[in-house]
């Protein structure tokens, strides 16, 4: 018989961050909840909280897994497959393996995500605190960040 989980419970000062989804300067900010990393045993599922501060977006990336995010507070896009798909709080967003998207804050406050996703077995580059599980096509430090909609249009295809 397997043993219970080590963890049951977290508080926000136990949450996890530095994962390679966030950006150094703090606008973009990837908390890991139910993770392997913060003691829970899960067996199929994960959850975070991502905060993205006005004018700046997440890092485009893609995994191995599926993704939901629901929008808690402030206003944004998700891009993802030349598209982009308004969210405001209430909005739920499926994002299926592989596909490479990122989130926009388009608002002038915090935009919170609840982050709920597989377990992602496939490590991938950078090492954090564990190999992590994100493929992700462009830096993460503000420099790397322009403020939506005062970047090029780019093509959402990964590269190979």
């Amino acid at each position: 018989m397997p043993s219970p989980p080590t963890r049951v419970t977290i508080s926000q000062e136990d949450w996890l961050d530095g994962s390679a989804m966030q950006q150094t300067d703090g606008r973009v900010r990837d908390y890991k909840l139910v993770y392997p990393e913060t003691g829970f045993d899960p067996m199929t599922l994960c959850l975070g909280v991502v905060e993205i501060e006005p004018g700046t977006h997440s890092p485009l990336h893609r995994h191995r897994c599926e993704e939901v995010y629901y929008v808690v507070r402030g206003t944004g896009e998700l891009e993802e497959e030349g598209r982009r798909h308004p969210l405001k709080p209430g909005t739920a967003v499926l994002n299926r393996p592989d596909v490479a998207h990122r989130v926009h804050n388009t608002g002038d406050e915090v935009l919170q995500l609840v982050v709920v996703a597989g377990i992602m077995l496939v490590p991938l580059l950078p090492q954090w605190p564990t190999p992590s599980p994100y493929e992700v096509f462009e830096g993460t430090s503000a420099s790397d960040h322009p403020a939506a909609g005062s970047e090029p249009e780019e093509e959402l295809d990964a590269p190979e």
